[in-house]
């Protein structure tokens, strides 16, 4: 309980520094035989009397705070369960999941499309995984694989800093399908940070508004990004906005105001515009204009 402890601990700081909307969700890919944890959680295909696209899971899970166990026969949605996570088979599997979209779908202009589309993409073996348990991270059942936050542009760029501040870099892929799925396994398998836009899917049966994004981010480096949000920018101590001089900018926290429109001052204070990192690089500059 105490581990649980101190991940409710960084699910609630997420939320309050970053002024989530939602809950970030808690994932826990559970393997053949692992035991189940304690509490309450709830299998959808029991708890609405049918299977759901995994996205609708994503969506109760963020926003009522319930938690959820899912396995295949509580996914409706194929690239999920077949695809992405293996808690289901087929005959030449996986074909029939790119024919599928291919035939009835169209969203690449042809089989090859489909498959090269999704050529980057982890996933899990069919019987790799058991299946997969969901909890709000401020109130988890588990100690968290994965942790998926729905979020606006200003919170995942402060999450990015985050995860940035210590030298890394984020690489992700985009082909505008099963963004939160395929990004929860990419995150597992490689246990780097990762960036998501919400597809149809996540709109469509997760209800994800126009203005969020998605971030994931692995066990390994989940205290690391909550521990370093807002130390991005630090010796830009300005005292504009609230700031707190050489301690740094208290305007990198979220509201975060404009300090600039475009003249390099603002009532005799210099703004962002001209900041003292851009003024030393100019001091070095070697063909100066006269």
């Amino acid at each position: 309980m105490e581990d649980l402890e101190k991940y409710r601990k960084m699910g609630q700081d997420l939320i309050d520094k970053l002024k989530l909307l939602t809950f970030p969700i808690a994932v826990k890919i559970m393997k053949k035989g692992e035991e189940m944890p304690k509490g309450a959680f709830f299998r959808p295909h029991k708890f609405f009397g049918a299977w759901l696209p995994t996205c609708t899971s994503h969506f109760w899970t963020r926003r009522s705070g319930m938690s959820f166990y899912l396995e295949g026969e509580d996914i409706s949605c194929c690239p999920s369960s077949y695809l992405y996570y293996g808690l289901e088979e087929c005959q030449n599997h996986p074909e029939p999941v790119y024919e599928g979209w291919a035939r009835y779908a169209g969203f690449k202009k042809d089989l090859a499309a489909e498959k090269s589309s999704r050529a980057p993409d982890y996933t899990f073996k069919p019987g790799e995984i058991q299946g997969l348990l969901l909890s709000p991270l401020n109130n988890t059942l588990v100690e968290p694989d994965v942790v998926l936050i729905f979020c606006n542009s200003l919170a995942l760029g402060h999450l990015i800093l985050s995860a940035t501040y210590e030298g890394e870099c984020i690489n992700s892929d985009f082909n505008g399908m099963e963004a939160s799925c395929k990004g929860v396994v990419k995150t597992y398998k490689t246990n780097e940070c990762n960036v998501g836009c919400p597809g149809l899917g996540d709109r469509l049966a997760g209800s994800a508004s126009e203005n969020e994004m998605l971030f994931f981010i692995p066990k390994n480096k989940l205290e690391m990004v909550v521990n370093n949000i807002f130390k991005a920018g630090n010796k830009q101590g300005r005292g504009l906005g609230g700031g707190t001089g050489k301690e740094g900018m208290v305007a990198f926290k979220i509201p975060m105001p404009v300090i600039t429109v475009g003249s390099n001052s603002i009532f005799g204070q210099v703004a962002a515009s001209d900041s003292p990192q851009w003024k030393y690089t100019r001091r070095k500059n070697v063909n100066k204009k006269k």
